[in-house]
Formats: C-alpha cells, structure tokens, sequence
C-alpha cells in the first residue's frame, strides 16, 4: 500500500509540470478514452498530476494553480487517512499495510507521510475554500474526489456514496450536484440523543463538504461540532472529521441574525476560525471565458471596486430602459420556466 500511495505522488511537484506541452502529449499518447475516464484499470495507479491532466484534456477543465494547490492538499489528505487506517491494527487496511512495511525500517511510513505532508496533506483538514462566483471552487473539489475514486478503485478500497459527502447549507445548493443539506446529514435538528444507526452512516465518511457555509450562523456551526464529535472523536473538532468549508462571506449572511451570530465575527465564539487550518482564495473567473468583461466586472464588484463606470454599464441593462426588452428565448443548459 505504501508503495502504492508513493507511485501516486509520482510528477507534478511543481504546478509549472502539471501542465507542460511534453507531459499533455504523452497522456495523449496513452490514447485515453471517455471509458478510460469513467473506470481506472486496476493495474494503473492513478497520479495526482495524471488526473488532473486526464480532467484538462476529457472535460477540458484545467486547473489554474489555486484551484491545483487545493485539489493536491484534500487528495493528499486522503491518502494520509489510507496511511493511517493501514497503520491502525483496528483496521481492514492494517492486515495489507503489514505486509508491504514488514522487514523495512519505519522510516518508510515516515517518508511517505512527510511527502504527502508537504503537498498539504493534514491528520484533520479543515479548509475554508472561498472565492467568487465562478472562481472553481467546486471543480477543486470534485477533481479532488475523482482522483481518490480512481486510486481507491485501483488499489481495492472500498469507496461509496459517502466516502466524499457533498453537503450544503441551503436545500438550493445542496440540489445542484445531488448532496444533502448539512442540516440533515448530521442531525442538527435532532433533539434526542443519536442512535447507532445514524452513526454508521458516518462509518465511510472521509471528506465532508460544507458549500454556502456563509449563510451557517455561529449556534449551528457549534452544533455541527457537538453532534460530530458524539459520531467521531470527542477529543477533536468536529470529531476528527476533515471538512472542506466552501463559500463566499462576501454574499447574504445568514437571515435573522445579529452581529454576534456570524461565524467570522469577532463577536462570535470564534470557534470556526480558530479550527481553520487552510485558506484559499480563488480569484479566477473561469465561468465567464465567454464574456470576460462581465466576469472582471463581477469581480470588481466581489473586491468592493465597482467603477462608476461599471455603475453605468449595469444600468444600461435595466429592462425598458433605453427600450432594452428581454429576449423571446432563452439560451443556456438551466432554465427556469416560471
């Protein structure tokens, strides 16, 4: 297994790497296919860099290096989690693990650890990945996700549906890519105690994601803690769990709450700042290759930059003004009849 998490670390170090001519070429070359794409052989391990280079070249989704920075520190986050669960006689890993380290000095496993630490990983991640509206927040993560299906495929780990738990805090978000809401997910409603059948839901649980957690107010997140701390470790924030908080503090906060209630007030608890270990901002606007003047438009808007001329420009795109109407059809992949 060692073995196996080292040959995924192989290439791409340095983002400059990732992406270079000669290494597009040569994942060319292995003639990858849309069916390639959706099954790993399990004989190739899948390599963080590989993948990444997979997703630019099949779904035309390249990672800018922010968005790279990201996807590297939750995927080798995860492969920690594999280390230590294969270190762990407690678990189906060690009996596997065991034999790869036995007759080699213990240093392997520190060697591997180190490496995957300097790429970011962490025993806990709790990163706070924000950005503005089409910065790629979510592609970080679901690349993130491909690959470590693809390594766990590849290698004979188990994976399901919950291995990456896809969360948000509004019903809207959480509907977009087919999650649940957090509210739900971990009984934060749920007045009597857990039972021990809404704890193994948590049982394959290795990565949560937390989209829209602007509008999460301080009560909840602290409920957030308590309840996953009664499913995980009660020693650890939110019970040991690594989390990926994603969101913008720069859009609606939270309806009916006061200054005290806000999760980045200095009026709060403080508690989810002081348990983020890792923030990311992304900056660029790859929703709006299409019309960039729009995407830097917004982000003049998300900095608190708006120009007067940018004032001027939005207004000359109020409908009946100017006789500007709104067109008889609609052109885009999400309409909305009403």
């Amino acid at each position: 297994m060692l073995k196996l998490v080292l040959g995924a670390l192989i290439g791409g170090a340095n983002y400059e790497d990732v992406y270079m001519e000669s290494e597009l070429e040569n994942e060319n070359e292995n003639n990858i296919t849309e069916d390639e794409h959706q099954s790993t052989s399990t004989n190739k391990i899948p390599t963080m860099a590989g993948t990444a280079r997979k997703v630019a070249k099949l779904e035309k989704r390249k990672l800018d290096e922010k968005q790279y920075i990201a996807y590297e520190m939750i995927a080798s986050t995860f492969l920690l989690g594999l280390v230590r669960d294969g270190n762990d006689p407690a678990t189906t890993l060690y009996s596997g693990l065991t034999q790869t380290m036995r007759g080699n000095d213990s240093m392997t496993i520190n060697d591997i650890v180190q490496r995957l630490e300097a790429r970011g990983g962490q025993s806990q991640l709790i990163m706070f990945l924000t950005g503005p509206a089409g910065s790629g927040k979510s592609t970080a993560v679901k690349v993130a996700q491909e690959f470590c299906y693809d390594f766990c495929l590849a290698v004979g780990v188990m994976w399901s549906d919950t291995t990456f738990l896809f969360t948000a805090y509004t019903g809207a978000a959480a509907s977009l890519f087919g999650g649940v809401t957090i509210s739900k997910a971990a009984f934060l409603n749920k007045q009597k105690a857990l039972t021990l059948e809404d704890k193994n839901e948590w049982q394959d649980v290795r990565i949560l994601i937390v989209d829209e957690v602007s509008f999460m107010s301080d009560k909840n997140l602290l409920t957030l803690d308590r309840k996953l701390q009664d499913i995980g470790n009660r020693n650890k924030p939110f019970g040991g769990f690594s989390i990926i908080f994603a969101g913008d503090f720069r859009q609606l906060e939270p309806v009916g709450t006061t200054e005290s209630d806000l999760i980045f007030s200095r009026f709060s608890s403080n508690h989810w700042i002081n348990c983020i270990n890792a923030i990311i901002i992304l900056d660029n606007a790859h929703r709006f290759t299409a019309d960039p003047k729009y995407g830097q438009m917004l982000k003049r808007m998300w900095d608190g930059e708006l120009s007067e001329a940018d004032r001027k420009w939005i207004n000359s795109r109020v409908i009946g003004y100017n006789g500007l109407t709104l067109p008889s059809q609609f052109k885009g992949e999400f309409i909305n009849p009403v």
